[in-house]
């Protein structure tokens, strides 16, 4: 048992001095986004690593594509470097009272961009490595986006123009954010209102709010994070944005004539990328026995957002059915998550969040859990940003128990 722990210990400190030495050297590989910038900085649409800032989100609710962009995958200087990239993340965790466990992770396989002048693809294929033969679809979707009043008015096929250090702002940035048009996406996805704050890869945490990843006591598997599968559409006017989605949720298939909803509305207060949005969910799942919850999630979740400083926050609340015929099981929990930049060339985060569960039990009572969540994250080169080591301890207190663990991760993207 120790010789595998100090085993462990001496991959992760490996890996903490390859990351290091790789800080002394020019970086050149940037994911597929950046790419079809023409090497954009990571910093044009992330506040710090892969939180979204105003123009990350913007970007993603146009179908990953800037104002008047578009593409014809049949031209000759079609490049797959600009749609394809790779993340991947070993890390080490241990937990008190148990053991000490490195994991060499997931190959996470990203692919998407627009096709055409109104279509785009997204796609995120985790491949298991730890364990074989594993394969998981997280995010896939078509993306179908109007042409709006900006997009008439910009050239036909623009190449966006990278933003230096002693650049100012893009001019295509206050289009975009202003940008007005219909969407509608296929597939399976999660609300762009979760998926861009705190419940997708783009977080600053390694782990998620308990108020996103909580799940009802009568083993119903939905969470707030969990992907539809259906069709979803909406409409962005500048600012605001609202959205309507339909389709499977978690223990429902195509011989399940029921369908889940949700709905979001969201609105941005100013371009440094605060906003604050609704959220509303209602599904039905088959449980063990043959018994259909019905079950309902209502939030607000929002964002803060200046120069060095981002406070993240949410409350989410709803209720399951009782499978033993009893009241419904409510559910509710919320979450406060702070972070701040460090240093003058602002590649470190420091962050810490609050976490409050709740499950109502259906013999009675409920299932609390509480704690914080401490953390920090450092990238060599911020305007890049594909390389990231974090580490992240956690002190939950479970219905009076506590369950402390401590991880470390290093994040490679190219």
């Amino acid at each position: 048992m120790h010789s595998k722990v100090r085993k462990d210990v001496l991959v992760v400190l490996a890996l903490a001095l390859i990351v290091m030495l790789m800080s002394c050297v020019t970086v050149q590989a940037v994911p597929m986004f950046a790419r079809r910038w023409d090497g954009a900085n990571c910093t044009k649409c992330h506040w710090q690593q892969n939180a979204l800032n105003a123009t990350g989100r913007a970007y993603l609710k146009h179908g990953i594509r800037d104002v008047g962009e578009t593409a014809d995958l049949r031209e000759a200087d079609f490049r797959l470097s600009h749609y394809v990239s790779a993340v991947v993340a070993p890390s080490m965790s241990a937990v008190k009272g148990g053991g000490t466990a490195f994991s060499v992770g997931a190959l996470d396989l990203w692919a998407g961009g627009p096709v055409d002048s109104n279509f785009s693809l997204l796609s995120e294929v985790e491949f298991g490595i730890d364990e074989e033969n594993t394969v998981e679809a997280e995010e896939v979707y078509v993306h179908f986006v109007s042409k709006g009043d900006q997009d008439q008015q910009a050239k036909a096929a623009p190449a966006p123009k990278a933003v230096g250090a002693e650049e100012e702002e893009d001019e295509s940035e206050p289009e975009l954010l202003g940008a007005k048009y219909f969407s509608a996406r296929f597939g399976q996805f999660q609300p762009l209102l979760l998926l861009g704050h705190v419940s997708g890869p783009p977080r600053i945490s390694i782990s998620r709010p308990l108020a996103i990843s909580g799940r009802a006591t009568n083993g119903n598997s939905f969470r707030p994070r969990s992907r539809v599968r259906g069709m979803e559409v909406g409409a962005v006017n500048g600012p605001l944005s609202a959205y309507l989605g339909i389709g499977n949720g978690p223990q429902q298939n195509e011989d399940d004539n029921d369908m889940d909803a949700y709905a979001t509305v969201e609105r941005d207060l100013g371009t440094s990328g605060s906003s604050i949005g609704a959220y509303g969910y209602w599904g039905k799942a088959v449980l063990a026995g043959g018994f259909r919850d019905s079950f309902q999630r209502y939030g607000v979740i929002g964002n803060w957002t200046i120069e060095k400083t981002r406070l993240v926050g949410g409350f989410l609340f709803g209720s399951n059915e009782d499978p033993l015929g009893g009241a419904d099981l409510d559910n509710d929990g919320w979450f406060l998550e702070w972070a701040q930049k460090i240093g003058k060339k602002e590649g470190a985060v420091a962050y810490a969040r609050w976490d409050k569960f709740d499950a109502d039990e259906a013999a009675g009572g409920q299932k609390e859990t509480d704690g914080i969540t401490l953390g920090a994250s450092w990238t060599p080169d911020p305007e890049t940003a594909t390389i990231r080591l974090a580490i992240e301890g956690q002190l939950l207190d479970v219905d009076g128990a506590d369950e402390d663990s401590i991880t470390m991760e290093l994040q490679i993207a190219f």
